[in-house]
């Protein structure tokens, strides 16, 4: 049997999606491996399908209790013969496992590595008689000092080499820097590895930011709408978990608390709650998360900013897994970073402590941006993408700016008559004026002490972290960050540079991600008939077919196990198990409405979610501001009706412009498209700021928008 076919056979996908196929090849041909894919890429199965189709035993060393059997679930489902050892069993079931593994009847088995090497129950030298034919590490980075999440009982791998030298190992992590990477590969002793790293830009994740102002209201208004979504909300204390669960229950919401604090029962209890759709949100400390593999949370939120990137991209990684539009809600005060501060010195450690201080600014720095979120997330893991990705809060949102020249060169002189030797706070409390004893007697003699008391504290801060962000200032890093000057600071302060700060914002609708068109009576048929089958079987739902799966049923109606077998998600095993019992639904809704299957119009390649080129398609607010305009309505009427800019909607507009469906006259004089387009094709088009200075005030931000977006269209057609 080939990769493809056992893909078809077991999971039910007809191609492999990111590096899957190399890195599987890889395992086939006896050779180690290092995999970072982003939290639901499908790493699990470069290590499940060569199980598959190795002769033997498959080893995979997992944190977790509750994954493992999370996924000796999912994989008896489809089929494969799979197992784990861990304190959750009694001695009978541990005895009949040893039998299990004895006579060859156990494709894949999970156990943690104290389990292994373990002075208690060290199964290595029993594990060392059977045909071990693979090893799998799950949460590699637990290994490293340098990862988010390092766990010291994963030390214990480092003689895995020792006792199973010609075994290929395959480690995979989905957070990983490259100080991290070369820890990993150094403590595991790899063969001469290969390093797979798949894209971590999970384009159906849309990513918020919103500075703290009363967060529990904040977070009401925004679950008021998902009810009967998943969902997870970190806290960062374990008294904050079950206090805000408890005023989530008090305002009708299915929520239960999750922390290291409570009982393994409780913590059990609640977690298998979630897993089962029974409750409905999990209100956690990190100790909760790793490696829960349920597909269909919809958003994750954080009430306090995490303490490093890795940690934050993975646990926002635990939304949509099934590929369909989810969100990413991190609430944001200045004030949890000095909190965190204590949390990431490491005693008498001060390199580490060092790392972890830089991690947390790189973490406060994200909290504070000004451009793209998934940009700046997926450069910090050495990933190329496009400045703008269209659907963070910061695409979304229209930037008015003004002129902050004086305001700029007053922080500046400030830093620079401090001998920038101080940090942001102090250089805040020098500039208004502070009376405070902090403020040395010698500087409250300078000339600059007390030239910004006209503006407020907050205003300064925010002016401060700008500073750094446009690179006039910079940030010298140390358990106590000092503010340093720059190459760019001088023409500043000569006043041959000009500064622009942030005025106020306008916040657009979120473009939804791409999804299907389903059927929404059908589709919650068919969540109560998975429900009712996971109950009898006793695993979660999404273990008998995931929410994507589901959709794509709602939506191409199948009225045949051939049809069915079109549909992603449905394998061989699945299909003999569960066909009928999903048809029967659909053949009942489509009698009932009159509809006929759709299947024809799916397309024959088997995907997780319909590739869509998002360009040739407007968006639900680009289409209702051109419907408004072709109803005879101006643009700043438009405007006032949509609670939005003009800007906003002259860039609506400028799709449409570059599509050559609108008119460029509708929107841009013909007079002054020739100034327009002289200018872009001087200084050229990645920023409109520049372009407005040169044209000046006759000439708006959308007419430049849309004059770029005709000179696009005309030269689509030239080629």
């Amino acid at each position: 049997m080939t990769p493809t076919q056992a893909l078809q056979k077991y999971f039910g996908y007809s191609e492999f999606r990111h590096q899957q196929g190399a890195i599987i090849q890889h395992v086939l041909d006896n050779k180690d491996v290092l995999v970072l894919m982003p939290t639901g890429g499908g790493k699990s199965l470069c290590y499940q399908l060569p199980a598959v189709l190795l002769d033997g035993l498959t080893i995979v060393i997992s944190p977790l209790i509750a994954l493992m059997k999370d996924q000796v679930d999912a994989l008896n489902v489809n089929g494969i013969a799979a197992g784990f050892y861990n304190s959750s069993q009694s001695p009978n079931e541990q005895a009949d496992l040893m039998r299990r593994l004895q006579n060859n009847e156990i494709k894949l088995l999970y156990l943690a590595p104290e389990r292994l090497f373990g002075s208690e129950n060290k199964l290595v030298e029993f594990l060392k008689q059977l045909p071990v034919v693979q090893i799998a590490i799950d949460e590699a980075h637990c290994i490293s000092h340098w990862g988010h999440d390092f766990r010291p009982e994963y030390l214990m791998l480092a003689g895995l080499k020792d006792y199973f030298p010609n075994i290929p190992v395959i480690a995979l992590t989905a957070t990983a820097d490259k100080l991290t990477q070369k820890d990993i590969l150094e403590k595991l002793n790899l063969h001469d590895p290969a390093v797979f790293i798949s894209s971590f830009n999970r384009g159906n994740i849309s990513y918020t930011v919103s500075p703290k102002k009363n967060s529990f209201n904040q977070l009401l208004a925004f679950l008021d709408e998902r009810k009967d979504e998943s969902g997870i909300i970190y806290c960062l204390s374990r008294k904050s978990t079950e206090s805000l669960a408890a005023d989530l229950r008090e305002e009708g919401f299915s929520a239960e608390a999750y922390h290291a604090g409570l009982s393994n029962d409780i913590k059990a209890r609640n977690q298998e709650a979630f897993l089962r759709d029974d409750v409905k949100i999990i209100v956690a400390t990190i100790a909760f998360g790793m490696g829960i593999n349920k597909s269909n949370v919809r958003y994750v939120v954080h009430m306090d900013m995490p303490k490093n990137i890795e940690g934050y991209y993975q646990e926002t990684g635990r939304a949509g897994r099934d590929g369909l539009a989810s969100a990413a809600i991190l609430y944001y005060s200045p004030g949890d970073v000095m909190k965190l501060k204590e949390f990431a010195r490491v005693e008498n450690n001060p390199e580490q402590s060092r790392i972890m201080l830089k991690k947390l600014d790189d973490m406060a720095g994200y909290c504070q941006l000004q451009t793209c979120r998934r940009h700046y997330l997926l450069k910090y893991f050495d990933e190329e993408s496009p400045a703008t990705c269209g659907s963070c809060d910061v695409c979304l949102t229209e930037f008015e700016r003004f002129d902050g020249t004086l305001i700029a060169q007053k922080a500046l002189s400030a830093v620079a008559r401090l001998k920038e030797r101080f940090g942001a706070g102090y250089v805040v409390e020098f500039l208004r004026g502070s009376k405070s004893e902090k403020i040395r007697e010698e500087h409250k003699q300078l000339k600059t002490y007390g030239i910004g008391a006209d503006i407020s504290k907050t205003d300064w801060q925010r002016y401060m972290r700008e500073l750094v962000q446009q690179k006039y200032l910079r940030v010298e890093e140390g358990e106590y960050p000092i503010i340093k000057l720059t190459e760019l600071s001088e023409a500043v302060l000569k006043g041959l540079q000009k500064v622009e700060f942030i005025k106020a914002q306008i916040v657009e609708e979120h473009h939804e991600f791409a999804q299907l068109a389903y059927e929404t009576e059908l589709f919650n048929d068919l969540k109560l008939l998975r429900r009712d089958i996971a109950a009898n079987e006793n695993v979660p739902p999404y273990v008998i077919l995931s929410d994507a799966t589901l959709v794509e049923i709602a939506t191409y109606l199948p009225l045949s196990m051939d049809d069915l077998r079109l549909i992603s998600g449905f394998g061989d095993v699945k299909l003999a198990r569960y066909g009928r019992e999903f048809l029967a639904p659909v053949k009942i809704y489509c009698a009932k409405k009159g509809l006929s299957s759709k299947i024809k119009e799916k397309k024959p390649k088997r995907e997780r979610k319909p590739k869509v080129d998002k360009s040739e398609k407007p968006n639900a607010t680009q289409k209702e501001s051109f419907d408004l305009y072709q109803a005879g309505i101006g643009i700043i009427e438009i405007a006032s009706l949509r609670k939005l800019s003009p800007m906003t909607i002259e860039g609506h507009l400028a799709w449409y412009i570059e599509k050559g469906i609108l008119d460029i006259e509708a929107v841009v004089t013909k007079d002054k498209i020739p100034t327009i387009k002289d200018a872009v094709e001087s200084y050229g088009d990645d920023k409109l700021s520049p372009l407005k200075e040169i044209l000046g005030d006759n000439y708006s931000y959308g007419e430049i928008k849309a004059v770029i977006s005709w000179m696009k269209k005309e030269a689509q057609q030239t080629k």
